[in-house]
């Protein structure tokens, strides 16, 4: 069985990814040394130090600061009203008005599957707000959809999951 060799790099044809731009057409600009950024190991020696004094940080600030956590929770009596943690909170003031296979299913699933989507519907790579109005718009939607659900849930909901203005009484604490 014959093996073919490679040819030699002078007679192997070479092809251009511009190929319906002349080759005078392109400039070439060479990168001076002195604009190079090096990675390793000056930017990830900085990074590591970074990291580490944080870690410090975060350690030193919670040993001196105590959490601020209630008493020990008793099965026979349920606060009113029962609250879910904040970022639960929007699909909790959702169950309110859907029934829960919408609220707790359709709606976040559509949310979650409409977002993931988004880049593919609008594919602009301008980071511009005049040129990905639809985007922009529909996470902005999003955004403020999931934000006044939270603050509803959070501020202005009382005992019984009635409403309640934030100024009769306030049922949020930190």
């Amino acid at each position: 069985m014959a093996t073919t060799e490679p040819r030699p790099a002078a007679t192997q044809k070479r092809y251009r990814t511009l190929a319906v731009v002349k080759q005078e057409a392109i400039t070439r600009v060479e990168k001076q040394l002195e604009d190079s950024v090096f990675v390793w190991p000056h930017l990830l020696v900085r990074e590591f130090m970074a990291a580490a004094l944080m870690t410090v940080v975060l350690l030193v600030v919670s040993l001196v600061v105590d959490a601020p956590l209630r008493a020990h929770s008793d099965p026979n009596l349920t606060p009113n009203p029962a609250k879910a943690p904040w970022y639960f909170l929007g699909l909790q003031e959702q169950l309110h008005y859907f029934p829960p296979t919408v609220a707790g299913v359709l709606l976040p699933g559509f949310t979650l599957v409409g977002l993931a989507l988004l880049p593919y519907v609008d594919r602009n790579p301008s980071r511009a707000f005049e040129d990905r109005k639809l985007s922009i718009s529909l996470f902005t939607i999003y955004a403020i959809f999931f934000a006044v659900t939270v603050l509803a849930g959070s501020f202005f909901r009382g005992s019984g999951w009635q409403w309640v203005w934030p100024w009769q009484h306030i049922y949020f604490d930190l």
